[in-house]
């Protein structure tokens, strides 16, 4: 980090990690969850996990041998959808 920390603050964890647009996703029913969706073939509709809406907002992502996948925040039920894909490649940011 350019100030020389490596740990960030609970304010500075939650401005990266609600973005720009303001939502207040802790008041939201399935704020804390977490749930993956197998998406190894590429068929895997990018809706939430929880409640079906496609109003996702991406997020982190990460890979290991032959895998990788991409979390995305719904902006509807707060819960966390963590699309799971194969080779290093997602359809989605193609």
């Amino acid at each position: 980090m350019a100030d020389g920390r490596w740990v960030m603050t609970e304010a500075e964890l939650e401005s990266v990690a609600l973005g720009f647009d303001g939502n207040d996703y802790k008041s939201l029913p399935n704020y804390g969850k977490r749930a993956p969706v197998d998406n190894r073939d590429g068929e895997a509709e990018h809706v939430c996990a929880f409640c079906g809406s496609p109003d996702l907002q991406d997020g982190f992502g990460g890979y290991g041998e032959g895998f990788g996948y991409h979390a995305s925040r719904c902006r509807e039920c707060g819960g966390m959808t963590e699309f799971v894909y194969k080779d290093e490649i997602c359809k989605y940011f193609e």
